[in-house]
């Protein structure tokens, strides 16, 4: 798909799995996007049916224009790409698709990158994940590195190389390239478990921290006013005013009294 300008993959989040463990898992991870994103565009164009090595290395090259990458692997490109066709099924990816842009897929596949520089990336398209068609949403330290490690839910074990980001120093530092080089806009207070995340920016482009405060704090504050414990109080000071606006007096039930038999 397109948004701003720019083309988008969407992939299951299994096939990212090792992506943290080095260089070469990697490019192994990357590949097997690349493979499965080809393989779904030619099937949206309903070509599922008849492909073959050539028309589909024809394909890649001319419409997807992924020559390059097809010139010297044109038989492991099918190949790779006919493995994934035999999963090509959402439920065998346990449901959890994230989503990356074009020139930030590129920009990990043509250079090295730190442990740092791809936990951040798995923070990113996590965190994207969580958010979905969301302005924003809440999430934790434990929550986000399950995604993280490419599970849908909350999982207690995780590889060493993301378990390691549960421990504060390292989750402060993976928070701050977060906000840095993803721009994702992060909010939270001592009152809160967990922080809120948003994509909002700014008109300068930056991430739009006061836009998410204002939502995070109006939505606290919405969700007070229906908080089981208030509407039950709430409900019981409206019986005693009606109680009090019905009620009379002794004093005032004698006067009454007298009155209707003079």
């Amino acid at each position: 798909m397109k948004k701003d300008g720019e083309t988008y993959y969407s992939f299951p989040a299994a096939l990212m799995r090792g992506f943290w463990e080095s260089e070469e898992a990697k490019i192994h991870c990357l590949n097997n996007v690349l493979y499965y994103c080809a393989y779904s565009v030619w099937c949206s164009k309903g070509r599922g049916g008849s492909i073959n090595e050539e028309n589909f290395y024809n394909f890649i090259c001319g419409e997807l224009g992924l020559r390059r990458f097809a010139y010297d692997t044109k038989a492991k490109f099918y190949r790779a790409t006919e493995e994934l066709r035999s999963k090509y099924d959402p439920d065998y990816y346990n449901g959890l698709f994230w989503c990356i842009s074009n020139s930030m897929f590129f920009d990990f596949y043509d250079n090295a990158k730190t442990a740092e520089e791809r936990a951040g990336l798995l923070a990113y398209l996590a965190t994207r994940s969580i958010i979905g068609q969301r302005g924003f949403a809440k999430t934790n330290k434990f929550f986000l590195t399950s995604r993280m490690a490419c599970n849908l839910k909350n999982q207690n074990e995780l590889p060493e190389e993301i378990e390691k980001y549960r421990v504060r120093y390292h989750f402060d530092k993976l928070k701050t390239m977060l906000f840095a080089a993803y721009k994702v806009a992060i909010y939270s207070d001592r009152t809160m478990r967990g922080f809120y995340v948003s994509l909002k920016k700014d008109t300068d482009g930056n991430p739009d921290i006061l836009w998410l405060a204002q939502q995070v704090n109006s939505n606290r504050q919405g969700k007070d006013t229906t908080n089981p414990l208030k509407v039950a109080l709430q409900n019981v000071r409206n019986e005693l005013q009606k109680a009090n606006s019905n009620y009379t007096a002794p004093n005032e039930q004698r006067e009454q009294h007298l009155k209707n038999s003079t």
